[in-house]
């Protein structure tokens, strides 16, 4: 596991492999709290739901297919965030929740780097090459059985743990809004 704001510097994402894998991403209780004020959720209701690991709270899952998750990992924390990205749609799904939580605008690039910057990220690699159907199958079984056996709070697509429905729901809201207001 590593802090987020790690991945900024060149040397550390060279660091993981060039393949196609999962990832995960850990908050301290401060930064879920953060998340579970803005989405109305008190923590008693789902804190049993949660991974949890070395004091931190398992927020997101993701899968990188068809790029390396090096790529992927990349564009969540790097991302140029700027006013076209957000109008176009192609800041991450994770950014796009971030940015709506923790500024309720998704145009707020300084605040969103300063958040993902708290967290921590954990990867694991996939000896399928990048695009092969057989890293589909294997990304997308990992993914469901991910989003199954815990709540990932920051997952909206093909979250189907019973405590999602609230949560997901007031997310997409919270991010409808959020691209909507500009600085």
């Amino acid at each position: 596991m590593i802090q987020a704001s790690k991945l900024r510097e060149k040397q550390e994402l060279q660091n993981i492999r060039d393949v196609p894998g999962y990832y995960k991403w850990w908050a301290r209780k401060e930064e879920l709290e953060l998340i579970l004020n803005a989405l109305q959720v008190p923590f008693d209701d789902i804190k049993d739901a949660l991974e949890t690991a070395d004091g931190l709270f398992c927020i997101y899952v993701g899968i990188a297919e068809k790029e390396s998750v090096r790529n992927r990992l990349s564009w969540h924390v790097n991302d140029p965030h700027t006013e076209t990205r957000v109008r176009n749609g192609i800041l991450s799904t994770l950014r796009q929740s971030i940015a709506s939580i923790v500024a309720g605008n998704q145009y707020d690039k300084t605040a969103t780097n300063a958040f993902i910057d708290k967290l921590f990220i954990e990867w694991f690699y996939s000896e399928n090459p990048i695009k092969s159907d057989s890293a589909h199958i294997e990304l997308h079984e990992i993914e469901h059985r991910l989003m199954t056996d815990y709540f990932r709070i920051l997952n909206i697509r093909d979250n189907r743990h019973p405590c999602a429905a609230y949560t997901a729901k007031k997310l997409s809201a919270l991010r409808k809004a959020g691209k909507h207001i500009q600085n």
